[in-house]
C-alpha cells in the first residue's frame, strides 16, 4: 500500500487529514506532521524517519504545502529526492481524497498523476468577479 505524509506549516496538514478521515473514515498509511517549533534539521529527521518506514515495493507520497518553503527544504534535506517517495507541493483536500481513494488500486506513479490532476482541477474560480 502506498503511504503518505502531509508535512505543513502549523496544523494545516493535521486538519486536512482529520477532514479526510471525517469523510472517508480512518485511512491507514496517511499521517501528518508539522514544522512548528522545529529546526530544519529536526523536520528533515521526521522526513528521513518516514522514508525508512516505506514499503519499497509501493513507495510513498510526501505532500507539502508550499514549494520552496521550509517544509520543501526539509523534505529534500531529509532525503526525499533520493528515495522511492514523490514530493508534491500545494496540498489540498481534493488531492488527499484522491490519494486515499486510489492508493490501493494503482501503482504509485499513477496515483501521483491522478492526485496532481485532481489538485489542479480543485483550484478554480467558483463565483464572483473574474
Amino acid at each position: 500500500m502506498i503511504q503518505a505524509l502531509v508535512l505543513t506549516h502549523g496544523n494545516i496538514g493535521e486538519e486536512l487529514v482529520r477532514v479526510v478521515e471525517m469523510i472517508l473514515g480512518p485511512v491507514t498509511g496517511l499521517t501528518a506532521d508539522t514544522n512548528r517549533g522545529r529546526s530544519a534539521q529536526q523536520v528533515a529527521e521526521v522526513v528521513s524517519s518516514w522514508l525508512t518506514g516505506l514499503d519499497p515495493e509501493h513507495g510513498g507520497i510526501l505532500f507539502i504545502d508550499d514549494y520552496g518553503g521550509s517544509c520543501a527544504n526539509a523534505a529534500l534535506l531529509g532525503g526525499a529526492d533520493a528515495s522511492q517517495a514523490t514530493v508534491l507541493s500545494g496540498v489540498n483536500l481534493a488531492m488527499l481524497l484522491t490519494f486515499a481513494t486510489w492508493r490501493e488500486e494503482l501503482p504509485c506513479e499513477d496515483v501521483v498523476q491522478r492526485v496532481v490532476d485532481k489538485g489542479r482541477e480543485a483550484v478554480t474560480v467558483v463565483g464572483g468577479a473574474r
